[in-house]
């Protein structure tokens, strides 16, 4: 009988990647296809990834109260595995958008404060492994919101502490991060972070993310200027620079603080999700890879979900499906060697907005007919047999 595992990434905007393989499933059983499915989802990093880590290394999910990208409380979800003393946080969950109640405000009035407060619930519950996930930010603060709720004290030239944000760090002078040292002494942290731009200049977190998180054109300069001046505070108290770091500009800035401030190994996202989740061996006896996202373009061979699972197909013969919403009109032969069929799952032209809805349908109906052509295929060879 046929062996098909189902791996795909989520859908942005329309499918978690459970919903996503569950929808595959239920096409290629409509289509009476004799085989055993398996489905393992996955996840880059990005949302959903603490609740599918947590599932595969069977935690459970649990919720503090913290505060919100504008200090506004909000309901944080984070993953638990008791046995490995293990907490699973989304930046999402606590400093994303989805903490935000009203309109979206400039990126000089958000903290990453409430990140802070939930490592520290997890630190004083006896944890000593966090696994980041940085996606889905709605700051650039650089990581000083996390730093005050661990311990860090920031200085004005008085002396005095100040409470600091970037819309006041310029009258920063120095800081003391004694009791943040021995809060963190016992813990290890691994990030999780696809992107390579670097704390500062053109390619930075103001200059790039700055604009996708409501930063106007004089947000942008305030916020680096902020930027370069925490990193000459930060180098002059530990010794390394933050733009230093590649990968440091990723979640306004968390990527640097938490590689120079945590020591923090830096992992990208769907490769290391399935390196401790046992992807690779979920493999065995496996005949067919069906696996998918949103879009699956040239951007996809720089590491997205759906080419890392494909690859480690390729490696051991496997033949791959990849489905899409989006997928090139003119496929690279570099593309193409990863999958023996790429399909766009749209039935008709139509917007964004409609495809998002139709993506459930669409994604069935696809199935089902990679389901006819297999059932077909795999009578047509018991025949010859």
């Amino acid at each position: 009988m046929l062996q098909i595992l189902i791996a795909p990434n989520s859908f942005k905007n329309s499918l978690t990647a459970e919903e996503v393989a569950d929808t595959i499933e239920a096409g290629l059983q409509e289509s009476k296809l004799p085989a055993q499915i398996r489905k393992f989802p996955i996840a880059d990093g990005g949302d959903h990834t603490s609740y599918l880590l947590t599932k595969h290394l069977e935690g459970e999910m649990k919720k503090k109260q913290v505060q919100g990208a504008y200090l506004q409380p909000t309901d944080a979800q984070y993953g638990f595995i008791a046995d490995l003393k293990t907490a699973i946080i989304e930046v999402a969950e606590t400093s994303g958008f989805k903490s935000i109640q009203g309109a979206i405000q400039s990126p000089i009035n958000s903290s990453s404060y409430g990140l802070g407060e939930l490592i520290l619930h997890n630190i004083e519950a006896g944890v000593q492994d966090f696994i980041i996930c940085l996606g889905g930010s709605a700051t650039v603060d650089g990581g000083i919101g996390l730093l005050q709720a661990l311990g860090v004290i920031f200085k004005g030239k008085d002396g005095q502490t100040l409470q600091a944000s970037p819309a006041n760090f310029k009258e920063v002078d120095s800081l003391d991060a004694s009791a943040f040292k021995t809060r963190i002494q016992d813990c290890r942290f691994t990030i999780l972070c696809d992107v390579e731009n670097k704390l500062l200049g053109e390619a930075g977190a103001a200059a790039v993310f700055g604009p996708q998180k409501g930063a106007s054109e004089a947000d942008v300069e305030l916020l680096e200027d902020f930027l370069s001046h925490f990193t000459k505070l930060s180098q002059e108290a530990l010794g390394e620079d933050l733009n230093a770091i590649i990968g440091g500009g990723a979640a306004g800035g968390l990527g640097a603080c938490f590689a120079v401030w945590f020591k923090a190994k830096m992992e990208k996202g769907t490769a290391y999700f399935c390196k401790i989740t046992g992807f690779e061996a979920a493999l065995a006896k496996t005949d067919l890879l069906i696996t998918g996202e949103g879009s699956i373009d040239s951007q996809s061979l720089e590491g997205k979900a759906p080419l890392v699972v494909a690859g480690y197909a390729k490696d051991k013969g496997i033949p791959t499906i990849g489905l899409a919403g989006k997928i090139p009109q003119h496929i690279s032969l570099k593309l193409q060697a990863y999958f023996s069929m790429l399909l766009a799952i749209g039935s008709q032209p139509e917007n964004l907005t409609a495809a998002l809805l139709h993506t459930k349908v669409n994604l069935s109906r696809t199935a089902k007919q990679i389901g006819l052509l297999l059932a077909r295929t795999n009578g047509q060879k018991k025949s010859a047999d």
